[in-house]
């Protein structure tokens, strides 16, 4: 009997594996856009900055400037009812500026450049349809920077997470304008002696062609 018992409460454990994969693909299928489709794949060229950093959700330094000027990569991936789409997002943050002048940590030098790359991001846009669309985006990645920061005790290689909305505005029948607002988080994931944290608060505009 307990030989029989056995096989028997393994089967639900396998089927349950199974149906999870199976409703994946069906629900990928159902809302998926064909590759075939034209005008998937969009350009971005834009610019940001930050006034000041906050001493906020995750960051420990306050009084922080940041300027960022990058280019983006986005893929239209999935639609949803009531005109939602998803995208990919993948973002090359090609200049990076902090100005560090009276910030509230130690850091030297005063100011620190480097480069950015959040090779995971996803927006969803909602009135998919219309010539202004809102849109929610969030991504993570990595940030190398010129110096430590904030001082020796920190690390050059820190990693970013980021928050935000905004709205995406038709200019052409292939083009659009944005603007937007993202709080965005660079710290070093305690890899460093320590690991003060900064969160921007971040306004950017830019332009996308496709």
């Amino acid at each position: 009997m307990l030989g029989t018992a056995s096989p028997s409460r393994a089967q639900p454990a396998e089927h349950q594996d199974s149906s999870s994969v199976d409703s994946f693909s069906e629900f990928y299928n159902q809302y998926r856009i064909s590759p075939e489709k034209s005008g998937l794949d969009e350009y971005s060229l834009w610019g940001g900055y930050s006034f000041h950093s906050s001493n906020g959700v995750w960051g420990k330094t306050s009084g922080a400037e940041l300027r960022v000027l990058g280019f983006r990569y986005n893929r239209k991936v999935l639609t949803f009812p009531r005109h939602y789409l998803l995208k990919y997002v993948l973002e090359m943050n090609v200049h990076v500026q902090y100005q560090l002048s009276g910030i509230s940590v130690e850091a030297t030098p005063s100011s620190l450049s480097g480069f950015g790359i959040t090779p995971l991001g996803f927006q969803l846009n909602a009135l998919r349809n219309q010539s202004v669309q809102p849109f929610f985006k969030s991504s993570a990645g990595f940030m190398y920077l010129s110096d430590p920061f904030p001082n020796d005790q920190g690390t050059n290689f820190n990693f970013t997470l980021e928050i935000g909305t905004g709205m995406e505005i038709m200019l052409t029948a292939n083009s659009f304008f944005t603007l937007g607002y993202k709080y965005h988080h660079m710290s070093n994931g305690q890899f460093g002696q320590i690991n003060p944290g900064v969160d921007s608060n971040i306004f950017y505009a830019g332009i996308t062609i496709f």
